[in-house]
């Protein structure tokens, strides 16, 4: 076995656990958390918290960890403050302690797009406290201007991160997430090889269709964010990055804007082709 094998097998995780929470600046807060992924490694699960006169919740975690992460909020704010949780997705992973959050949150209103409305509702959530979205507005929370951002790729349709530029935060949700050895306090502090390994490892599993992006598209999009330069980048799956946003931005680039093309052998093009000019039904 090698180092690094003795050492992702030393520190894989066996449950979620929660960190410290983490302060990005003066106003936003990080609630890191992280999962196991058998045979894979780990998977960082964030939330984001911002303070000030109508404090802003982003994703609520996991559901095993709501006691957890509901003392931890409560250690940042008393949860009957919140004015809105925004629901980046309506997927496990972002709203596991949503309800719990609600019934401590009386005044709070959910922000979430058109088909995490509908998901929420088919779940059994109040949808006389939830709020729609819209696509490319400029949400304001207390004069807290976040400009709404789809992400450059994801796993949900209804995903919105945003932009923050009064703290320069950008939150890109699913995209540049990365499956890691371990839990890891910073980008920084990922070995290279591991970093990319866990981007490629986590991108064709959330989002398998990069496979058949529109690479202009995508490049023009990565060379946005590496202009933009925020002082914060924060993914739903990652530790946040406070250094160059190419770290995150040039594996993608490498993967699917300038790598030769992969087939992906369950699009109806490649799984049915040997079927091609069978008909097997009855008339």
């Amino acid at each position: 076995m090698s180092t690094t094998e003795a050492a992702t097998e030393t520190n894989a995780l066996s449950a979620p656990i929660l960190r410290e929470t983490r302060a990005l600046g003066s106003d936003w807060s990080l609630i890191n958390a992280w999962a196991p992924l058998p045979g894979l490694g780990a998977i960082a699960i964030n939330s984001l918290l911002l303070k000030g006169k109508e404090p802003l919740l982003v994703d609520t975690g996991i559901a095993p960890l709501g006691d957890a992460f509901m003392a931890a909020l409560e250690r940042e704010i008393d949860p009957a403050e919140l004015a809105w949780i925004w629901i980046s997705h309506a997927d496990v992973d972002h709203i596991g302690a949503l309800q719990r959050v609600l019934d401590r949150a009386p005044k709070a209103k959910v922000l979430t797009g058109y088909l995490g409305i509908a998901k929420l509702g088919l779940m059994g959530f109040d949808l006389g406290r939830v709020q729609f979205l819209e696509p490319g507005v400029v949400f304001e929370a207390g004069g807290r201007r976040l400009h709404t951002v789809r992400p450059l790729y994801y796993d949900a349709s209804e995903t919105m991160g945003f932009f923050d530029p009064a703290a320069s935060l950008l939150y890109s949700v699913d995209c540049f997430g990365a499956v890691l050895p371990a839990p890891a306090e910073t980008v920084e502090s990922v070995a290279e090889e591991a970093l990319r390994a866990g981007m490629a490892t986590w991108s064709s599993m959330d989002s398998p269709w990069l496979k058949a992006i529109d690479r202009s598209a995508l490049g023009r999009g990565l060379a946005a964010i590496e202009r933009l330069a925020p002082a914060h980048l924060v993914s739903a799956h990652l530790p946040v990055l406070e250094g160059k946003a190419e770290t995150l931005t040039r594996p993608i680039a490498d993967f699917y804007c300038y790598a030769a093309p992969k087939g992906d052998p369950v699009t109806v093009e490649h799984a049915l082709a040997r079927f091609a000019g069978f008909s097997g039904m009855a008339a």
